[in-house]
Order: C-alpha cells, then structure tokens, then sequence
C-alpha cells in the first residue's frame, strides 16, 4: 500500500498461481536440486513479467524451503488486496462451467444486491442439476434447479397437510 502497486502485484500473484503446475511445485519443492537452480528457473520463467520485489519474495521462499506453500500465501494475499480495495470475496457454483461473461455477469448483479464489488471464482457442483448458487459471506442466492425443486417440494408437502 506505502509503494501504492496493490493492483499490480495482485495481477502478478494471479499470474504465478496460474502458471504453477504440479510439476513445477515437484520442481520447486525437490531436495535434490539446488536453491541457485530453482532462483535461475524462476528468474528466467519470470524476470520480464514481475517486478523485483515479488521475484525477491519467491527466492526467499526458495531459499527457506518454504515454496510449498507458494499457492496458500498467494491466496491470502489476494484475499488481503481485495480487503484493502473494499472487494468482497465469494463463490458461485454451478452444474457446468461458467464462461468469463457469465461470471462477470453475475458478479455485476451480487454488487447491485450487495452495494459493494464482488470478485467471484466458479466451483462445480453437479447435484445443482442447472442454474446456480452464489455464496458472498454469509449471504446465499441460489436459483438452482435443486432448490427449486425443495421448494416445490416442500409446498406440496405443507398443501398435503
């Protein structure tokens, strides 16, 4: 926040979480190759896309064989980036994978709801058959057909009665 590139090293730890794969943590994480390699890998793969600082940051947890747990503390600073710019965090779930646009979509609707910015990550749930579930704090829209159909079970239950 002081050097004011909250945005810019969100975007980079983005840009590393996406770009490790399970065997580059098997890289990362190996006892039999050097620290000095693992910094060499990491400088060439990464130099003109990451400032120093963050590329300071990654050797660090090379060299204190803590790179394991690159993805956990990526994660919780992005939680802490969003915090610091008032964006609420949340999930929507859906039967099927949802494009970029329909994310965004439904982002745009939850801050309408919410009168804050929302940032959404998809999770696959297929027992919600169609339709989807969006969990923001403790805040639950769901227009699932699973619901929809408890719901109208739960109607027929309570005419029966």
């Amino acid at each position: 926040m002081e050097n004011n590139k909250i945005d810019e090293w969100q975007k980079q730890g983005k840009l590393i979480q996406s770009s490790l794969t399970e065997e580059m943590d098997k890289f990362f994480n190996s006892y039999q190759i050097s620290n000095e390699e693992k910094k060499n890998v990491l400088l060439k793969a990464f130099s003109t896309h990451l400032d120093s600082m963050m590329l300071d940051f990654l050797c660090l947890l090379i060299d204190t064989h803590r790179f394991m747990g690159v993805s956990l503390i990526l994660s919780s600073f992005n939680t802490l980036c969003n915090e610091a710019k008032k964006i609420k965090e949340g999930l929507v779930y859906s039967a099927r994978p949802l494009t970029l646009e329909q994310v965004h979509q439904i982002e745009e609707a939850m801050e309408n709801r919410i009168h804050s910015k929302c940032e959404l990550t998809n999770r696959i749930d297929e027992r919600l058959i169609s339709g989807f579930k969006v969990v923001i704090d403790n805040e639950v829209v769901d227009s699932s057909m699973k619901n929809r159909i408890a719901s109208m079970k739960s109607e027929l239950i309570k005419g029966t009665r």
